[in-house]
């Protein structure tokens, strides 16, 4: 982000300013801090002092009423009033209260038998609502006037221990003495300490208790959390109109609390005071740096004038002196454009050699990518071409099938069955020609080195040459291995070029086998492993050749013998297997390249050859095929009909779909892939399974950009007769597959 004009032309000065202020908000933002905090401990400290002076008062207070409720509960056991003789608890009662200073009166719930104030018992009647204990315990109550002296009077009952009570054991005495607790006890500056009843009532107050006395608590809050025997910190009014932060005791076991208040102007005055300190430390904050600021713009401005000619030298390409300004981070800029200076020239030497560089970095480039488009053009070449081809092997394998099968054994039988190999041969041949033109989903099976090796085995020897010496080595008990089979034989004859390209002089390569545990070797998995070894004796890499072999395109080789594509190649297919591919050469030793796939489950069924005699059918079928290959066309129904089945041919799958939606009748469809029209025949095959989904369906391909899902059974072109009628009758037996939902 680009800074304002105004700033952008700012002298020094006016930068240290800046910097000055800069340094001074946050000053000023943390002395802010620093008071508020310092105001929030002082007001948590006046708090505590709250609570611990409530906690005092309420001790004190309690301890008082215990004072009198015990002497109460010690004459309500006596035994004069048990017996009933009052007489005799009057005169033990005076004596009591003689020696505490006190007076005792006992009552019931109508009369007064004995008031020792008094001279001699005397029988008395009380006030209708007097209070009076039927059991429990002891209870403190309050009386605006006393029923003998008509002043204030605070009064301790205590019930006889029978239940329910008849007498009331009574210690009065005056609020004067509550009083006396609450002054003796050290209250906040300014503020004021009381004690109020269960009823919320004044008994005691620090200031003006005379007046207040009995006068209710005015605060509703106060009052509401008094009445629940709750306790805390209140924001209230008191009684002389005074804003105050107030905390409420718990309550004592009479039900009394005690409370103290500081008025809010205390605190906020302590507010006001850190507040003006903190103004005044960051004034003389802000003119001390503002001073300095002024003294240092003065200092720095001739040493930068000095470093903006140098600047200036420089931009007329000329090399700038160095300075001696005497401030060092200056005197550093000056050296490095000094340093800056010298180096232009040979900056533009080396800035000549990079773009010659980046030239052939670019032309490198464009080569790689012509080989990439070359590579897809092979592909797209390959793909169109194996379509048709693999009709014409097709039609060609079928009708030597059917000769063959027709005729009976002679000498025509060994050329046909040589005919019928060569065309297995090359329908491989199309199948590692796709396999390099263009990458497609693999398709693993489970398959037998020691029989796939020897079925490839003249193509192998070919790819080795004449001076290579080919040995195989499959140790015994290797399991199958679970790999695409083309792309298994396409992964060795590569490792098989590179090992004859490694031995211009000849040599032996090895192919060995063994089985694996998992985690042997270190190879990550949970399942069992095969590895194949291809081994050459051949000049061996250097490591920095030996970091790059998995790389697209890299190669050693002479401009025109190799691509690059060939290890690649194998990695990708290792690992899309599930498994791994290693490499171990060093200069003079050979190579050693190591390719760990996955182990077919012991259950699993390797695929079968294709000779064999076909069973003859179970049941003749009436079978629906689309097919547009004029050849294909020709020879597979006969063979079919030959077979006991019955063939309904249409030339495209729109022939198809007319037929079956006018309702005919068929037990198995059989349709190839590539159609001309609307529909190709998966289009088909969904269409039936949405409209005819009792109508089991079976694919012929040979080559086809669109791949069928896996609910739907494939013959791969060309296929064998035998391989059709026990596809053909898979397909019958099987329940077609439901849409999906």
């Amino acid at each position: 982000m680009r800074a304002p004009l105004s700033l952008r032309n700012a002298t020094i000065r006016s930068r240290l300013i800046l910097l000055v202020l800069a340094v001074w908000v946050p000053a000023v933002a943390g002395l802010a801090l620093q008071a508020r905090s310092t105001y929030l401990h002082q007001e948590g400290l006046a708090r505590d002092n709250l609570r611990q002076v409530a906690a005092s008062l309420t001790s004190a207070i309690e301890a008082e009423l215990d004072k009198r409720a015990v002497l109460a509960q010690a004459l309500a056991v006596s035994r004069s009033l048990r017996e009933r003789d009052f007489d005799a608890f009057d005169r033990e009662a005076r004596q009591v209260a003689a020696g505490s200073g006190t007076s005792v009166v006992l009552v019931d719930r109508t009369r007064q038998y004995v008031y020792t104030a008094l001279p001699g018992p005397r029988l008395l009647e009380r006030a209708p609502d007097a209070p009076f204990l039927s059991g429990g315990r002891p209870v403190a109550f309050y009386g605006p006037r006393g029923p003998l002296t008509g002043v204030p009077v605070i009064a301790v009952f205590a019930p006889e221990p029978a239940a329910p009570a008849q007498f009331n054991v009574v210690v009065p005495f005056s609020p004067r003495e509550i009083q006396a607790i609450v002054a003796r006890q050290p209250t906040p500056s300014g503020g004021v300490s009381a004690v109020i009843d269960g009823r919320q009532r004044v008994m005691g107050r620090s200031r003006d208790s005379e007046r207040w006395l009995g006068t209710e608590a005015s605060n509703p809050e106060l009052r509401d959390l008094g009445r629940r025997g709750g306790s805390g910190y209140l924001r209230t009014t008191t009684l002389d109109g005074v804003t105050s932060l107030t905390y409420l005791a718990q309550p004592d076991r009479y039900g009394w609390q005690a409370l103290v208040a500081l008025p809010l102007a205390t605190l906020e005055r302590t507010a006001e005071r850190l507040t003006l300190q903190a103004m005044a430390v960051s004034g003389v904050l802000l003119v001390i740096g503002l001073v300095l600021a002024m003294l240092a713009g003065r200092w720095i401005s001739a040493p930068v004038l000095q470093l903006k000619a140098a600047a200036a030298d420089l931009g007329r390409d000329r090399v700038p002196p160095v300075l001696h300004s005497g401030v060092a981070e200056l005197d550093q800029v000056g050296a490095a454009l000094h340093l800056a200076g010298v180096r232009f020239q040979q900056t533009e030497r080396v800035l000549e050699a990079r773009v010659t560089q980046a030239v052939q970095a670019a032309e490198q480039a464009q080569a790689k990518l012509f080989e990439a488009r070359k590579h897809e053009a092979i592909g797209r070449l390959t793909g169109g071409v194996a379509h048709d081809f693999n009709n014409l092997l097709q039609t060609i394998s079928m009708g030597l099938q059917v000769v063959q099968r027709t005729l009976p054994e002679g000498s025509h039988s060994r050329p046909l069955a040589a005919a019928l190999s060569a065309c297995g041969k090359a329908a491989d041949l199309v199948r590692q020609m796709l396999a390099f033109g263009r990458p497609h989903a693999l398709q693993p099976r489970p398959v037998l080195l020691d029989n796939m090796l020897l079925h490839s085995r003249e193509l192998t020897a070919k790819a080795a040459g004449e001076r290579i010496r080919l040995v195989a080595d499959v140790a015994p008990g290797t399991p199958p291995v679970l790999a695409d089979p083309t792309q298994l034989e396409l992964a060795l004859l590569n490792l098989v070029f590179n090992a004859r390209d490694a031995m211009p002089q000849g040599g032996t390569i090895s192919i060995r086998a063994s089985g694996l545990q998992p985690g042997d070797e270190g190879v990550a998995g949970e399942r069992p492993l095969v590895r194949i070894e291809v081994v050459d004796d051949g000049a061996g890499m250097d490591p920095a050749t030996l970091s790059r072999v998995f790389e697209p395109y890299f190669t050693t080789k002479t401009a025109g013998a190799g691509t690059g594509l060939g290890l690649p190649q194998v990695q990708a297919f290792a690992r899309l297997s599930g498994g791994d591919v290693r490499i171990d050469s060093a200069p003079g030793q050979g190579t050693r390249v190591s390719l760990y796939l996955p182990a077919a489950a012991p259950s699993a069924d390797v695929a079968p050859g294709r000779t064999g005699p076909a069973p003859r059918p179970a049941r003749q079928l009436h079978i629906l095929m689309a097919e547009d290959d004029l050849l294909v066309a020709s020879v597979v129904p006969a063979a079919l009909e030959r077979e006991g089945h019955r063939v309904t041919l249409c030339r495209s799958a729109d022939d198809a779909r007319a037929l079956l939606a006018a309702g005919a009748g068929f037990d198995v469809l059989f349709t190839d892939v590539v159609m001309p029209g609307a529909m190709t025949g998966l289009d088909l095959v969904a269409w039936c399974r949405e409209h005819r989904p009792g109508l089991p369906a079976l694919v012929a391909t040979g080559y086809s950009v669109e791949q069928p899902d896996a609910r739907v059974r494939v013959v791969r072109k060309p296929y064998a007769i035998e391989e059709l009628l026990a596809a053909l009758e898979a397909a019958t037996l099987v329940e077609p597959a439901p849409l999906p939902a």
